[in-house]
């Protein structure tokens, strides 16, 4: 469970710095925009900047009062590596933030770099649970992972498990576990898919969110699904999302020959629409670095089911009571099972979905940015030192 941080805690109004690879679609990106617009509403001075990607706009909603800033726009035309790690610095220099966060490794590597010996604070974040991370790594980032995360002034980690791996690579860097934040309401963005349009009313919905890669597993629900289809006839399933499998995946339906009982519409940025459509929700994923999706669902009270991977589930799961967890194994037979046996039981169901209310108190938007607070403190008021003590 989150530790729950002291939410009366004061703020100083602070100048953030705060560095992503990209802002497009991603579990990464959505978040970046709702800390950076939180932080921002909150009265700081909050710039983004996304440092790998070219020039575009915010795939997520953005408050007005961040300032989106590319670092292509101030890099020169293909500039290589090194020119745009010059570039963040002299940036970085004018700029005079009071603490810069980074998310994803190789921007945490740059972010550490480019900041060095200039006396401001870098946290840098991991968003998943490193070592599982597809595709890997590429060996030149994990050398100047290794080289740079020691010299941060924190590092974060969404789980435990991910912060344990941290702290035997951080050093004297200080680590840090702040999980996501889920926010209510749901902010909503274009496309909007109506559910009115796909389903008719009176139908159950068993509801999967996610990007349609390999390691969100969306074939084992529609196998899984396909086993019990006949015996839950009012029920109906829905996958949003898209990516490199989702083809694969519409065909997988193809071959069921469950079309009109199995949709896959696409990605959709009304999520909250959905989560208040649906009967129950399902996770797959092989692994997370910590399931967005996952808590949203449980946050809107909805039955859910996961599998027991390594990071991300089992911290939401309060020991089974907020949602069903299956063992990492045999992950079409024991889904089928799961399903068959939660969609006959509209009492277990509504169980479970009382339990996961919980989690919209205890991952809380206020929540959250306090923990943020608590370690904004420390390592501005250490300016940056790395024996700051988290």
């Amino acid at each position: 469970m989150v530790k729950r941080p002291d939410l009366t805690m004061q703020r100083r109004k602070m100048k953030i710095l705060f560095l992503t690879s990209s802002m497009e679609t991603g579990g990464a990106e959505r978040v970046a925009a709702l800390l950076a617009s939180a932080w921002a509403d909150q009265g700081h001075d909050v710039t983004l900047m996304p440092t790998f990607s070219g020039r575009g706009d915010c795939a997520f909603p953005l408050s007005d009062s961040v300032e989106l800033r590319f670092l292509a726009d101030i890099a020169s035309p293909n500039a290589g590596k090194l020119a745009r790690l010059r570039t963040l610095r002299a940036f970085i220099r004018s700029a005079q933030p009071d603490v810069i966060i980074s998310f994803l490794p190789h921007v945490n590597a740059a972010a550490v770099a480019a900041a060095a010996g200039l006396g401001i604070p870098v946290v840098a974040c991991e968003r998943t649970y490193p070592p599982l991370l597809q595709p890997p790594l590429p060996p030149f980032y994990r050398v100047a992972r290794r080289l740079t995360y020691p010299f941060a002034a924190a590092l974060v980690g969404q789980t435990e498990t991910a912060a344990v791996w941290l702290r035997a690579r951080a050093g004297r860097a200080p680590v840090a576990t702040i999980p996501n934040p889920v926010v209510n309401p749901l902010p909503s963005n274009p496309p909007r898919l109506n559910p009115g349009d796909l389903f008719d009313p009176d139908r159950k919905l068993v509801l999967w969110a996610g990007r349609f890669e390999e390691s969100k597993r969306a074939d084992v629900l529609i196998d899984a699904f396909a086993r019990i289809a006949a015996g839950a006839s009012g029920w109906d399933v829905i996958l949003l999302g898209d990516g490199p499998a989702r083809a694969a995946a519409v065909e997988r339906v193809r071959q069921h020959g469950l079309e009109d009982r199995i949709r896959l519409p696409g990605f959709a940025g009304n999520l909250a629409e959905w989560y208040a459509r649906a009967d129950a929700f399902v996770m797959t994923s092989s692994y997370e670095g910590f399931p967005n999706a996952l808590l949203e669902a449980l946050a809107q009270g909805l039955p859910s089911i996961a599998f027991d991977v390594l990071t991300g589930p089992a911290e939401l799961a309060d020991n089974g009571r907020r949602l069903i967890l299956l063992p990492d194994r045999d992950h079409v037979d024991a889904l089928a099972d799961a399903l068959s046996t939660l969609l006959s039981d509209e009492a277990r169901r509504a169980e479970l979905g009382r339990a996961a209310l919980e989690t919209a108190t205890d991952y809380s938007k206020d929540r959250v940015l306090a923990m943020w607070d608590d370690l904004f403190a420390k390592v501005v008021r250490s300016g940056g030192a790395t024996e700051a003590k988290l």
